[in-house]
């Protein structure tokens, strides 16, 4: 699917809110992302189709030379569609530009879509958070992706793949 990236504003929120509230049981907060929006290490990229509507996001940090994904999401009837793919390399591309070197987040353990997802990419497991979501309870598997670089090559080779 055909989508632009653009950095999120404070006009976006009433869109980001209503695609957040879609994807998640237990969903950010306004303010959440309004704090997002004002820290100097975070950063939200928007996907957008070809009429401007919002099909995804991402939202991570660049801190130092480390990289932390906070939030994605991508409209659940557009799946599988490369969206979160280009969200995912985009913000790996970006924050290898400005020092990231290493990338983490954290996932739900019962979602093995989301965990094949970032394995695609090279993150691995590297530790479990007992307890770290609520709604529905569950824990938070740790994933390290130790060179962002092999990120945006590996997207890059299926790209050219037949």
């Amino acid at each position: 699917m055909d989508f632009t990236v653009s950095t999120m504003t404070p006009e976006d929120l009433p869109k980001v809110m209503r695609l957040e509230h879609e994807c998640f049981s237990w969903p950010w907060s306004e303010q959440m992302f309004v704090d997002e929006l004002e820290r100097g290490f975070s950063h939200i990229f928007l996907a957008r189709d070809g009429e401007g509507g919002l099909v995804g996001f991402i939202c991570f940090w660049v801190l130092f030379d480390e990289v932390h994904i906070l939030n994605i999401a991508v409209r659940k009837a557009l799946r599988r569609r490369g969206i979160g793919k280009g969200l995912v390399v985009g913000a790996m591309k970006y924050a290898k530009k400005h020092g990231g070197k290493a990338a983490t987040l954290e996932v739900r353990e019962k979602n093995s879509a989301a965990i094949a997802f970032y394995e695609s990419f090279g993150f691995r497991r590297a530790g479990l958070r007992k307890n770290y979501y609520d709604s529905p309870p569950d824990n938070a598997v740790i994933m390290w992706l130790y060179d962002i670089s092999e990120a945006v090559k590996i997207s890059e080779a299926v790209k050219k793949s037949p």
